[in-house]
């Protein structure tokens, strides 16, 4: 059965074991379950408003950096930090969203609004309300949103006869991969919670126990259980703030970076055409970085600066034999020096460590090739 059948079979066995209980009166007996500061603002959703802190205000300049471009000269206070809460966790038209929540900066403080929804038949006023927020001016700012939330919101509105507005999107995963990929066992939410902005978070619910929890709700309408829903939500969308604006300081003040994130920084401002990337790699070369040194080494071949990537490869191939390094220095010889028997020696060193089978064949190709103008030199 597909998930939006086995959505509806749920649904239905969850209305077949309720009481005789009328809908309205369940429904209106578990809005008053749900504590205050909640508010009931539609016959089948409620909203919360949550203040704190803005994680920006000691950061200057508050515009987004250019590390997401497509955005550039935006203000902070352009930014809705969104995160959903589902059914499911595998998407498709069987999965839809009993609570939004959107973050956003004002008069330096983080405002976040959660809407739940009770119930399904309140889910156009549901959706209407998040509408009501996407505005052409505004950027999202997700994890995972791309793959995940922003698909499944574009359907449920699909479904319901709506459209969902145009606009852009800013999804922290895929920056933290970049980032740290290579640092932390995972870039989930919580690691880089942990690791990076040093938020603990105690008792925690598991994401995978969400669903579970609200379809329990459905059947019961004894909402204790949703607090804990309620809390894991709101922590996720003020996290989405504390990582950009975290990300935001380090990209104005590039030498306060730590020292184990300047290659992933500084490949990135390269990149950007900031001169600060340049340094930044260079200082993490200096601690035998290899992956700075591979970066710095391509920067300065693309930029006709041979003698100094020559000088990187031949440093990188002194501490680690390893295949760029090997096979940058390889042509190198062979076709700027026409030194034929020190490419020789290296590609036949690369050999006796690769086994790969694809570069195997390539270096077989290469040093046969090496041993032909060996011979006839």
């Amino acid at each position: 059965m597909g998930s939006g059948g086995a959505l509806t079979g749920r649904l239905s066995r969850i209305r077949t074991s309720r009481n005789s209980k009328s809908v309205s009166t369940q429904k209106n007996e578990s809005i008053t379950l749900l504590k205050h500061p909640w508010r009931h603002i539609k016959p089948f959703v409620s909203i919360r408003q949550s203040f704190s802190t803005s994680p920006f205000n000691n950061i200057i300049p508050k515009n987004i950096p250019l590390l997401f471009p497509q955005m550039e000269n935006r203000n902070i206070e352009k930014l809705l930090f969104y995160d959903l809460e589902t059914t499911g966790l595998s998407g498709g038209a069987g999965t839809l969203a009993f609570l939004a929540g959107f973050g956003w900066v004002e008069n330096d403080r983080l405002i976040i609004n959660q809407y739940f929804l009770h119930d399904f038949p309140g889910e156009i006023d549901f959706l209407l309300l998040i509408k009501e927020l996407l505005t052409d001016d505004k950027i999202l700012v997700s994890y995972n949103g791309k793959s995940f939330d922003h698909p499944l919101l574009r359907t449920r509105f699909l479904m319901k006869g709506l459209k969902l507005p145009s606009i852009s999107e800013i999804d922290l995963l895929h920056t933290s991969r970049r980032l740290w990929k290579n640092r932390l066992p995972s870039c989930r939410l919580g690691v880089i919670e942990d690791r990076i902005l040093d938020i603990h978070r105690v008792n925690d619910i598991p994401g995978i126990e969400v669903p579970d929890i609200y379809f329990d709700f459905l059947k019961t309408n004894k909402s204790e259980p949703l607090e804990g829903v309620f809390k894991h939500h709101l922590q996720d969308i003020k996290s989405l703030a504390f990582l950009l604006a975290y990300i935001n300081g380090q990209w104005f003040n590039p030498f306060n970076i730590p020292e184990n994130d300047k290659t992933s920084f500084g490949k990135i401002m390269l990149f950007r055409n900031r001169e600060e990337g340049l340094e930044l790699l260079k200082q993490s070369f200096l601690k035998k970085d290899n992956e700075a040194g591979k970066i710095l080494s391509i920067y300065y071949k693309r930029n006709k600066n041979l003698t100094a990537a020559v000088n990187i490869w031949k440093e990188m191939w002194n501490n680690s034999q390893e295949l760029f390094q090997g096979l940058e220095l390889a042509k190198y010889y062979e076709h700027k020096t026409k030194e034929i028997e020190s490419a020789l020696e290296i590609v036949k060193l690369l050999m006796q460590k690769e086994n790969t089978e694809r570069i195997m064949s390539k270096l077989e190709h290469r040093m046969k090739r090496l041993e032909r103008k060996s011979v006839s030199g």
